[in-house]
């Protein structure tokens, strides 16, 4: 959900750009693997579903991953990812691996579901790595897109989406 090589990169993007990731970003199916199952997550819902398989107080969809149309490839997106996995365990945070992707199925970002990270800790997280959003929710209440920008004013006004910038 953002640039991962040059996290000052993510600052640069326009408004009506981060307007339109916002809308594309909830709109996203997210899924995160347990075993051999895979569970669906979206934001504005509650997951249930992930809540019953990973009991935790707090979740955060991450990435590392620099997507397409950007020229990262797949195995810099693995390595970034990697750094992201050693910095979760580093926290001493648990995380299973997870995804996201746009509501057709395509533009697949790999990422995890981080268990039971603080929200600065999630913020500090996605500066880090330069993404520009994360889902972080509380159990038992709707997932929240949290932007990592100030809501610019072409934003759609989604109440499930957070502008902490």
């Amino acid at each position: 959900m953002g640039d991962s090589r040059d996290p000052d990169a993510i600052d640069q993007v326009p408004e009506v750009e981060r307007a339109r990731l916002a809308t594309a970003w909830a709109a996203a199916h997210y899924f995160v693997a347990v075993g051999r199952q895979e569970w669906l997550f979206r934001t504005g819902l509650t997951a249930a579903d992930v809540e019953r398989q990973i009991m935790a107080t707090r979740y955060l969809f991450i990435t590392a991953w620099n997507p397409p149309p950007g020229d990262t490839s797949r195995p810099l997106n693995d390595a970034a990812q990697e750094r992201l996995h050693a910095r979760v365990q580093a926290l001493g945070l648990s995380f299973h691996p997870a995804l996201g992707c746009n509501s057709q199925g395509g533009m697949v970002e790999h990422g995890c579901l981080v268990l039971d990270a603080t929200p600065e800790q999630a913020d500090v997280l996605a500066r880090e790595f330069g993404q520009g959003g994360t889902l972080f929710w509380q159990a038992g209440e709707p997932v929240r897109l949290r932007m990592m920008w100030p809501r610019p004013a072409q934003a759609d006004g989604d109440p499930h989406t957070d502008w902490v910038g």
